[in-house]
């Protein structure tokens, strides 16, 4: 009998208080026969028919298979010494340590812990299927009957009961309130689980065997330390009681009321009627996880209200939002028809302090910030979890606080917080912060209740506002303050809202939410992967076959082929990857299937437009070694995968391709525009794209473009300004020709130095100007900083968008600074010069960028124009979201869709569209390029 089976015998009931239940008898684990030196566990497991159908039998999940392996021994009792050291670090002088005491009795195993007993998964992952040496044992544990719990008193040991959720085990074994909760599986699996009323996720049950590590709320191990302890815990398999250790009895009245009881869930966070997370008029402290975006749709008479949530951070959440006003004009009949009022409002919400045990969630919130100030307020508000309870209580200012109840706590700084000044609404745009948290003050609260059906949330709040001082004179009759209404989730991206508001009010609503920093579709219609085989590879290289293959896998085209000594380089001409590291892998395996052994480096040279902007080099050795051996450390990184500047060695010429000279797509278009007096407008394309290459680096672009349907009929409202009418003639560049060649243009581009780029272009830049200009930039490899310059001189083409011109002339450029901050992701880049309509001033952009290449930002100008010349809106300013085409699609596609929003389109602070970006282009000398993955 091994020392597994020997210790899994020493199991102890005596101390248990369940006179009902005794421990059955433990068979002892023989080990498994036909053990093979060499080969893979899932070759052992196919072999000896140990497939999970015939393990899982009458079980329902597949047993806890054991590999020993006597080479791990040593390391596994060095590792019980540092964690013994370290428990005994963290005990007061005279009192028991019973982790440190439990760990003392257990031996030091040799277990290799598996990811899974399956065949096939392991087969799919080389790096987890490990190989059996000479002495490895594998045993295959008898069906357990109990399992232990391991707290600050002692070790408990209790029954097995399907089902059950791991708190109820920790609960009847430990006097105190438990907040997270260490479970330790006998397949080795190891989760950390947040248990207590204030931070409870959705339950799991223990398999039988499990171990569970329940430290208290005070308890004196850290975090590391009870990792460091559950891991060990999963070594032993099965949890047994060493004889040494006297186990603690367990509650059976609570665990049996704690069994009997629903656990507690996931807190839910659903959207207001505002569209921000909160209750129904009211917002809470909760946010989204990072990377989620929200749209609600809501209706509450006389509004009806369409919003646009981000949560660019944990701790951030702001978004934009309409706000129709039904029973109000837009304008006069002539102007805008039956057109509604429509406002417009940016909303942010700032966490200032996170929950815990004893302490509340807070948050400060502006709402309706640079718009005309209808529905401005401010807001501080605290929230609290009890359980299926989470409630909140806060104080508003402005709309929020409207009905006055209280003076303003602010008044103590000083007196000018007493009274709230009256805001412009009609020019609109304008900051405002001479308001912020003046006037007087309401208190506003609610509680959110997670009822026992998993999908309904019941919400009651006290509302703050009491509706008399609504705005363009719209007072409401407000029978209560007390509003009440349900959400039920009809999908995990789909909520639908139903409640009363005012006491005589129905509200409806309907949001969706996702996180984009995690979305993305099933590659299956994505060329199959290559198998990596070890072994002989041909000596000789069919170059025409080998980059064809590399083309079906990786869409890249290769221009030439290059080989200096045991390194092989591709020149990639203008490729392009949604995630350069999976294509790279793609890339290695059909270059480490066709050449031969003695090429030790696969480089790729990427070219854009002629220009070469920087290598990925790929140690063949160790992708083989990635791909093909065990390592159960091994992350999602790719250390086979290195970026370099590159070097100006000779290289052999091996296979070149020519240079394609003309290229043309044909595809359908989309745009739209939405929120001015004429409403929702849209319009379908057929767009004819169109490249002419006279060089690598000098070539035509142009695109030819028909109107195929669209509602521009409704398109009446005329751009008015006081500046050149650069941008606010839209109307007329959309409705006056069919046909139109929205861009044609000469260009190219260069380098003068490593680092150091340029590009000259003329012709039609874009939809409303032509002209010539030229870009320098400066971009070091790796680089968190990058410095460009853009000058143009460009003249207003005429609204059929032909080669006619009109006589408005400007010179226009920006020099520009890109700022890697690194700070949670953060680039933020500054752009100053003169703008299209004449005026100069700054562009300020901020945004976060996911590791799924998931970006959300948000910008505002500034320029010398007053807010009275520029117009309704003071500035521009706008929020968008971009998100990689392979977040779509079944199949990997570079570039990626941006959804912006800005609330007007004005002259003031308009930027030329030009027909090419260095930055963009240069985007491989980015140090993240190889860190994006889905």
């Amino acid at each position: 009998m091994n020392t597994y089976a020997q210790c899994a015998a020493a199991l102890v009931f005596a101390t248990l208080s369940l006179p009902a239940w005794s421990a059955p008898p433990v068979t002892a684990s023989p080990e498994l026969p036909n053990v093979q030196a060499g080969e893979r566990l899932s070759v052992y497991l196919r072999r000896n028919n140990l497939l999970p159908t015939v393990l899982q039998a009458g079980q329902g999940y597949l047993p806890p298979l054991v590999l020993n392996k006597p080479g791990l021994l040593a390391q596994q009792k060095l590792q019980r010494t540092q964690l013994l050291t370290s428990l005994l670090m963290h005990t007061k002088a005279g009192q028991a340590n019973p982790y440190a005491e439990l760990v003392n009795a257990l031996p030091a195993t040799g277990r290799l812990v598996l990811q899974s007993a399956d065949a096939d998964f392991l087969e799919m992952r080389p790096n987890l299927n490990p190989v059996l040496a000479p002495g490895d044992s594998l045993v295959l544990p008898p069906v357990a009957h109990s399992l232990a719990v391991l707290t600050d008193e002692g070790l408990c040991q209790l029954p097995y009961q399907a089902g059950v959720a791991a708190l109820a085990y920790a609960e009847s074994c430990a006097a105190y309130a438990i907040d997270v909760l260490w479970l330790v599986q006998p397949t080795g699996e190891v989760q950390q689980l947040n248990v207590g009323l204030w931070n409870a996720t959705n339950p799991i049950a223990p398999m039988p065997g499990a171990w569970l590590l329940a430290p208290s709320r005070r308890s004196t191990l850290n975090a590391s330390t009870q990792q460091q302890l559950a891991n060990f815990l999963a070594t032993q398999g099965n949890a047994f009681v060493p004889a040494a250790i006297q186990t603690k009895t367990h509650n059976s009245q609570a665990f049996a009321e704690a069994a009997s009881k629903r656990p507690l869930r996931n807190l839910p966070v659903s959207s207001s009627t505002f569209g921000w997370v909160g209750l129904m008029q009211t917002p809470t402290a909760r946010m989204r996880e990072a990377g989620s975006a929200s749209v609600t749709l809501s209706r509450v008479e006389p509004y009806s209200r369409y919003s646009f949530i981000l949560q660019p951070f944990d701790w951030l959440e702001g978004g934009f939002r309409y706000t129709k006003i039904t029973n109000r004009d837009f304008g006069p009949q002539d102007f805008s028809g039956d057109q509604k009022y429509l406002d417009k409002n940016i909303d942010a919400k700032l966490r200032l302090w996170k929950e815990s045990a004893y302490f509340p969630e807070i948050a400060i919130g502006l709402n309706d910030v640079g718009g005309t100030a209808l529905f401005a307020s401010e807001y501080l508000v605290a929230n609290k979890r009890f359980g299926n309870f989470d409630a909140s209580l806060g104080l508003g200012w402005g709309y929020l606080g409207a009905a006055g109840d209280y003076g303003n706590p602010l008044g103590f700084i000083s007196n000018k917080f007493d009274n709230r000044p009256t805001v412009d609404s009609a020019q609109g745009g304008q900051l405002s912060a001479g308001t912020y948290f003046r006037g007087r003050t309401s208190l506003f609260g609610g509680v959110q209740w997670h009822t026992p059906i998993d999908n309904l949330v019941v919400k009651v709040e006290y509302d703050g506002n009491n509706y008399q001082s609504e705005p363009l004179s719209n007072p409401q009759v407000q029978d209560s303050r007390i509003n009440f209404g349900v959400v039920y989730k009809i999908s995990d991206s789909v909520n639908l809202h139903l409640g009363m508001e005012r006491g005589n009010t129905l509200s409806v609503g309907l949001s969706l939410f996702e996180n984009l920093s995690t979305f993305n579709t099933p590659k299956i219609t994505e060329a199959k992967p290559l198998q990596v085989t070890t072994g002989p590879r041909a000596n000789s290289v069919s170059w025409e076959k080998t980059l064809k293959q590399l083309e079906q896998q990786t869409d890249w085209k290769v221009s030439q082929v290059e080989q200096r000594g045991s390194e092989v380089k591709l020149n990639v001409r203008n490729g392009d990857a949604a995630y350069y590291n999976q294509s790279l892998d793609r890339a290695a395996e059909v270059l480490h299937q066709n050449l031969p052994e003695d090429i030790k480096w696969f480089s790729m040279r990427y070219e854009r437009n002629g220009t070469t902007m920087g290598e990925h080099v790929i140690d063949r050795d160790k992708f083989v070694s990635r791909r093909t051996e065990y390592d159960p450390q091994a992350t999602e990184d790719y250390p086979d995968q290195a970026a370099i500047e590159g070097y100006n060695f000779p290289y052999r010429t091996l296979h070149q391709e020519p240079l394609k000279r003309f290229n043309n797509t044909v595809a359908l278009g989309y745009r739209q525009l939405i929120g001015g007096a004429d409403g929702y407008l849209y319009q379908f394309l057929l767009a004819n794209d169109t490249r002419i290459n006279f060089s690598e680096s000098t070539w035509l672009d142009g695109r030819l473009a028909y109107r195929l349907a669209d509602n521009y009929e409704k398109f009446k409202q005329a751009g008015v300004s006081r500046l050149p009418q650069v941008r606010t003639n839209l109307r007329e560049y959309a409705i006056t020709s069919d046909l139109t060649i929205p861009n044609l243009n000469l260009m190219h581009m260069g380098k003068l130095s490593e680092g150091h780029y340029y590009s000259v272009y003329g012709g039609l830049l874009e939809q409303m100007f032509a002209g010539v200009g030229g870009e320098y930039l400066y971009r070091p490899f790796n680089g968190r900083f990058a410095l460009g310059v853009d000058v143009n001189k460009v003249r207003q083409r005429a609204f059929e968008q032909d080669f006619d011109l009109q006589e408005y002339e400007v010179n226009t450029g920006h020099i520009t600074a890109y700022v890697d901050t690194g700070i949670e992701d953060i680039l933020a880049t500054v752009s100053a010069g003169q703008y299209l309509a004449g005026d100069k001033g700054v562009t300020v952009d901020v945004s976060r960028e996911f590791n799924s290449g998931v970006r959300m930002g948000a910008f505002a100008t500034r320029t010398n124009v007053s807010a009275e010349d520029f117009g309704e809106g003071s500035f521009d300013k706008g929020i968008y979201v971009s998100i990689p085409f392979s977040a779509f699609f079944t199949k990997s596609i570079p570039g990626d869709a941006q959804f912006l929003w800005r609330p007007l389109t004005r002259d003031g602070g308009a930027k030329l569209i030009r027909p090419l970006s260095l930055y963009s282009e240069a985007k491989v000398r980015n140090p993240k390029i190889l860190n994006y993955r889905p």
